[in-house]
């Protein structure tokens, strides 16, 4: 298998992972029907995914399939659909899911002080919790500071990486030179 292939699958293997989390994680707020759901996932990622049909239904039937999400068929109107909800065995996989997602930001948490040489990254900024987001149930204006001060976290980060990168670049250029 050629490195770009290796590395396709491994991502695609990543992606299939978080949206399936990001299913599990918007069902679990709440039962939605396909349209509801991509709705309520595009706001939890600010815009960054929104769904399509032909990407959720799949992952829908696949997760129901698996025992994890289930639908109840809805009639309004003339109009059928199916309103889909976490099963028991969803719940407790979408909590073992967020603790394995946690512990996974504290490692990243861990390298970053490591390479910034700073002791007290605070957890939240890489640690917003996926059962309750942070922004849900907040005015316009608190989530406009919320937002603004993550970005500062995140622009103060990387300022600390820049440095460390020019230094690493400076040393690296010495060793060579040697």
């Amino acid at each position: 298998m050629s490195t770009d292939k290796y590395i396709e699958n491994i991502e695609n293997s990543m992606k299939s992972g978080y949206i399936s989390m990001l299913i599990l994680l918007a069902l679990e707020k709440e039962p939605a029907n396909g349209y509801k759901l991509m709705k309520l996932i595009s706001e939890d990622t600010f815009g960054e995914w929104q769904p399509t049909n032909s990407t959720i239904y799949p992952y829908l039937s696949n997760l129901t399939e698996k025992g994890l999400v289930e639908y109840e068929e809805k009639k309004t109107g003339k109009r059928e659909s199916k309103e889909y909800s976490l099963t028991i065995k969803g719940k407790e996989i979408l909590t073992k899911l967020v603790e394995k997602q946690q512990e996974m930001n504290l490692s990243l948490l861990s390298m970053i002080s490591a390479v910034t040489s700073i002791k007290n990254i605070p957890n939240h900024l890489f640690n917003q919790s996926f059962q309750q987001n942070i922004l849900m149930n907040k005015s316009d204006k608190e989530k406009i500071e919320i937002i603004n001060r993550r970005i500062e976290m995140l622009n103060l980060v990387l300022k600390i990486f820049e440095k460390n990168k020019v230094e690493m670049e400076k040393k690296l250029a010495m060793l060579k030179a040697s």
